[in-house]
């Protein structure tokens, strides 16, 4: 199962997740220096900066939640 991780802080809950066997596919955080901690432990998972500024089209882009 997917996870889309939404005012997610260095990414606490999405740990917990992912040791649960579920796969975080984005994060939403508008603190820049905890995106910076959630950009360095998950390269590769997309980051929205604020949640206020989601479209669909945005949401299209990533794997089925």
């Amino acid at each position: 199962m997917n996870v889309f991780d939404i005012f997610s802080g260095v990414g606490g809950f999405s740990l917990g997740l992912e040791a649960a066997g579920l796969q975080t596919v984005a994060f939403c955080e508008i603190n820049p220096f905890c995106r910076k901690i959630l950009k360095k432990h998950w390269p590769s998972v997309s980051i929205f900066p604020d949640i206020t500024t989601i479209h669909k089209e945005d949401l299209k882009a990533l794997p089925l939640i």
